[in-house]
């Protein structure tokens, strides 16, 4: 099989390669997909950039997510045919081989169906950024009613995010770079989109709730904003965080209004219970079956042009997923 990898960290033009490697056998209970598409997540190019730590293996098939048709089945596997239209996730985490390549043989566990109506550029978004976005949103149950902040609202997660809440019922404050992009989150279901780079986020948002404060928070960067959220969130409310962008510790302030009842929740899809996978990807396909998702793709390459679609994908994070197409 047509397949890119890479065996040390460093610049993307520097450590991807693209060969011919041999195609996988599928294992007891695996399926073996045929991949028509490939998503990248920020967890990829970080990793391959990392030069601080090797690889973990020998050699690296990047990517998590992808989209394809059912190519053959190991013993045991069940609840698919071969032919059958799939989206699977998490294909690298803690396994050498994901999905840049022509094929990949994963778990059954890790294997969805593809809704006829979405292609397969579409479903390759639906892994990692699609599930994360679903766990903020509904880790505490129903969203009916509530108020939901969503800042990096265009964001992989962050775009998501703003569909699922609205989806179930919330409303959405979000926040954006600028008056072009809050158009953007209002056209993705944003009740509120505010600029923050001139908007004062605290007042802003606090008057659009009565001084009450919002229900939850879907955040990309926990202790960069921990002192904001402290302040906006409503008694009884709570946190979800998916990142910390700007350093790996956070203060948290236990006084005054910032204490009351305040929950607070990571979310690291790769190693959800099995039960809630199955929670996750069933919701996701629900809200898609429904209409409620569009799915914002910035560019799509070649396998051949791996490198180059990693380079995009590092420098355009905020304008959606980029794909790799492996067919």
């Amino acid at each position: 099989m047509r397949a890119g990898w890479y065996e040390s960290c460093g610049a993307a033009e520097d450590v991807i390669h693209i060969g011919e490697m041999p195609t996988p056998v599928p294992a007891a209970d695996e399926i073996l997909i045929r991949l028509y598409t490939s998503g990248i997540n920020p967890s990829d190019y970080k990793r391959r950039g990392n030069v601080k730590i090797a690889p973990e293996f020998p050699r690296v098939i990047p990517h998590s997510d992808g989209a394809g048709i059912v190519a053959a089945l190991g013993e045991g596997s069940s609840g698919y045919k071969i032919g059958d239209r799939v989206w699977v996730f998490s294909a690298q985490w803690g396994r050498p081989f994901g999905t840049a390549a022509e094929f990949v043989s994963l778990p059954a566990s890790q294997v969805r169906p593809l809704p006829d109506e979405m292609s397969f550029e579409e479903g390759s978004c639906l892994g990692i950024p699609a599930m994360t976005a679903y766990r903020c949103v509904f880790a505490n149950g129903p969203v009916t009613g509530q108020t939901i902040y969503v800042p990096a609202a265009l964001g992989r997660v962050g775009a998501y995010a703003v569909q699922f809440a609205k989806w179930g019922g919330a409303r959405v404050i979000a926040n954006a770079s600028g008056p072009e992009k809050c158009t953007l989150a209002r056209e993705l279901g944003a009740d509120v989109c505010l600029n923050r780079r001139q908007d004062n986020l605290e007042a802003a948002i606090l008057a659009e709730t009565n001084g009450r404060g919002v229900d939850r928070v879907i955040e990309i960067d926990f202790p960069g904003n921990c002192a904001l959220n402290e302040r906006i969130v409503a008694d009884g409310g709570g946190i979800a965080s998916y990142g910390a962008a700007s350093v790996p510790q956070a203060t948290i302030t236990l006084s005054q209004r910032r204490a009351r009842n305040l929950s607070l929740q990571f979310v690291f899809v790769y190693s959800l219970s099995p039960s809630v996978v199955d929670e996750t990807c069933a919701g996701v396909l629900l809200a898609a079956a429904e209409g409620a998702l569009q799915h914002r793709i910035a560019g799509s390459f070649p396998l051949s042009q791996l490198a180059q679609a990693h380079k995009a994908a590092e420098s355009q994070s905020g304008s959606g997923h980029m794909i790799v197409r492996t067919a």
